[in-house]
């Protein structure tokens, strides 16, 4: 909740609102003038920093561009400023919008410092988690895919006299991609496959084809199943961040309401 909400106000703002804000830059150190308004070297540095942070998965543009950039901003200021557009109800309206959101994400910033979460309760809510997890399995197949059902019955007949599964997959099956390789799927789980070929692959035990085809949109599938496995669960460290994201907005949920549980209201219908 916090993080998509901070990038959405703090980060606008900082950059919005970085031409308007007095720093303790050194005056000696311009980076330009637009008809007599400085540009200090204190402005581009947090104007780099602003950009930063709201394209952290991009790069940051080269010096040149981003001056550009603040000059560009720095005219339509002095445009806006110049045909008073400050002073228009609409733009005050505006502006105490974004100071509020700005105030509620300084709350909730600060809530969240004074509540940090420890690494043990990461822990203890990944293990919960992952104990009410029914683990699926994955299962390792082959099939040979035939266009009708009678050459399907009749591979599965060859079979049955002992004639080798990938032999028959590379000879016959219409998957050209697992037909290369003796018919093999990989590791797959029932989700990943059209849902009759998901039940049959389900039943067989290791080792096993199907001992009748199943059809699908695709034709007449011959299944073979070589092996069995739970899937890997993700590991502590890899869903970390969603743990995060996830007790922090039950962090806000709880203040919330105690804010609420501690506040007067009166709802006016």
């Amino acid at each position: 909740m916090l993080k998509s909400f901070l990038p959405n106000v703090v980060l606008l703002l900082a950059i919005l609102l970085i031409p308007l804000i007095g720093n303790a830059a050194d005056p000696i150190k311009p980076v330009a003038v637009i008809n007599g308004k400085v540009i200090m070297q204190q402005d581009y540095d947090n104007y780099v920093k602003a950009r930063t942070r709201q394209n952290s998965n991009k790069e940051v543009p080269d010096k040149q561009t981003l001056i550009e950039e603040l000059i560009q901003r720095e005219l339509l200021r002095q445009d806006a400023i110049g045909k008073k557009l400050d002073k228009k109800p609409e733009f005050a309206r505006k502006l105490n919008y974004m100071r509020d959101n700005m105030l509620m994400a300084s709350a909730m910033q600060e809530y969240l410092e004074q509540h940090p979460l420890e690494d043990a309760t990461l822990r203890e809510e990944y293990d919960r988690q992952i104990a009410n997890i029914k683990v699926p399995k994955e299962y390792k197949v082959r099939h040979i895919l035939l266009k009708t059902e009678k050459e399907a019955k009749d591979t599965i007949t060859e079979l049955s006299t002992g004639k080798d599964f990938g032999e028959l997959a590379k000879e016959r099956s219409m998957d050209s991609g697992s037909a290369s390789k003796n018919g093999e799927l990989g590791w797959i789980t029932k989700q990943k496959v059209v849902p009759k070929f998901g039940e049959a692959m389900e039943k067989l035990e290791k080792g096993k084809y199907t001992p009748n085809p199943v059809q699908s949109k695709f034709g007449w599938h011959i299944i073979q199943l070589d092996d069995i496995r739970d899937v890997a669960l993700p590991s502590f460290e890899r869903v970390k961040d969603r743990i995060i994201d996830a007790l922090q907005n039950r962090q806000m949920q709880k203040y919330v309401r105690d804010l609420r549980e501690q506040a007067k209201i009166e709802i006016f219908k």
